[in-house]
């Protein structure tokens, strides 16, 4: 049995290639993580606001009652 010895320079280039490995990995995760943030935005600002008719009614009925009470 032959056993093989890792010099420095093959530990190296070892640890450099799984740098650019990881490197592509992180940049990958960074972009979708970015896209994620920014459909997210937008299907905020895209997003019809409805607001119902019943609240606007209700707080001036309010308004009126406590007008009505001062009197």
């Amino acid at each position: 049995m032959k056993t093989h010895k890792s010099t420095t320079y093959d530990l190296i280039m070892e640890s450099e290639s799984e740098d650019k490995n990881r490197t592509l990995l992180e940049t990958v995760i960074y972009a979708l993580f970015t896209l994620s943030a920014i459909v997210s935005i937008w299907q905020f600002l895209v997003q019809p606001i409805a607001v119902p008719s019943y609240t606007a009614s209700f707080a001036s009925n309010q308004t009126t009652q406590c007008v009505q009470r001062e009197i």
